[in-house]
């Protein structure tokens, strides 16, 4: 605009624009003509009208349109801009809850076991090379070639570290307590992706047992002394077959009832029993009836009784109690 023209009215300028946005349309109009010759003016011109954008209807679209069917394309340059498009989101699994995490795992097995819920601010340097064996594949050539040579006792770091930051899978479980179906003397199985078979504390037939005694490298495992269950089921059938050298047994957050009156006769050395967690005794009718049927008496040697998180009737902790110079430590 030079110095001594007038500025245009809002009329003037909006006839200016509109005129262009005609030229364009006619422009654009001519274009598709060249393009279609076949089809008739009347087709052409019903494609046209004066609010009908000027751009493909598919510009702005999408592969996910161009994969479904012609119905589900925008209709126009509006419908492509603001039309809200189906995201399909990945499936995940169930909602994490307080048990999946490794804090409440640490907390659960600090009762049992208290050094597994000891932190250092620095791990030593077997801890961290035990990490790294926990993202191998537990698979045959790990069982014959790498397990052999891992000391009992730094296995069962790995089993300890392992239920509280990356609990094992029942494959997992089994290939790392190999035949002995423990480790050290310990067995932790966190679920709920390991469980055990109900043949996993029966021994292997006498003859290969025999074989093994007349063996002169065979060096006779450690009693199982340790045995914890989280967050699992235990049938009544695997709870049968319980060593009798238990002196240690949890029973944390197990997902169904447990016949607790058979346990005094299944493990009668237990010193520390951990129930905590369970939903079958928060009840108080629930756990003054299971708790109730409990021989307490037979329990010579119990000195710990972990009861956290679930009701304990007064009753239950006089029974406990009852005939022993030192009262059993019931933690709540």
């Amino acid at each position: 605009m030079r110095a001594n023209d007038k500025p245009l009215s809002r009329t003037q300028s909006a006839s200016i624009i509109n005129r262009k946005i005609h030229n364009l349309r006619g422009e654009s109009f001519r274009h598709a003509r060249n393009q279609k010759q076949h089809l008739p003016l009347a087709d052409l011109t019903t494609q046209h009208t004066h609010n009908s954008p000027t751009l493909p209807a598919n510009l702005l679209a999408d592969s996910a349109y161009t994969q479904e069917d012609a119905s589900r394309r925008p209709r126009d340059t509006r419908e492509a801009l603001f039309v809200v498009k189906r995201v399909d989101r990945p499936q995940h699994g169930p909602p994490a809850t307080i048990t999946s995490t490794s804090a409440w795992r640490a907390e659960a097995l600090s009762l049992t076991i208290p050094a597994i819920g000891e932190h250092q601010n620095v791990p030593p340097l077997t801890s961290l090379c035990l990490q790294i064996l926990r993202t191998a594949p537990f698979d045959a050539d790990f069982s014959e070639n790498i397990l052999p040579f891992i000391p009992p006792h730094l296995r069962r770091t790995l089993l300890r570290w392992s239920a509280v930051q990356a609990p094992l899978t029942t494959h997992q479980l089994r290939a790392l307590c190999g035949s002995d179906g423990d480790v050290a003397g310990e067995l932790i199985v966190v679920g709920p992706d390991a469980g055990l078979r109900e043949d996993h504390f029966k021994h292997a037939d006498a003859n290969s047992r025999f074989a093994e005694w007349e063996s002169e490298d065979w060096v006779a495992p450690p009693p199982m002394h340790t045995f914890v269950l989280v967050s699992s089921h235990l049938a009544v059938s695997l709870m049968c077959t319980l060593p009798a050298t238990l002196t240690h047994l949890a029973l944390v957050n197990v997902l169904n009832p447990v016949s607790l009156h058979r346990l005094p006769m299944i493990c009668p050395l237990v010193e520390s029993l951990d129930l905590s967690y369970n939903t079958w005794l928060v009840a108080e009718a629930d756990a003054r009836e299971r708790l109730g049927k409990i021989q307490w008496s037979r329990w010579h040697q119990l000195r710990i009784l972990g009861m956290r998180g679930c009701h304990v009737p007064t009753a239950t902790v006089a029974e406990v109690n009852k005939g022993r110079w030192d009262d059993v430590h019931v933690v709540k």
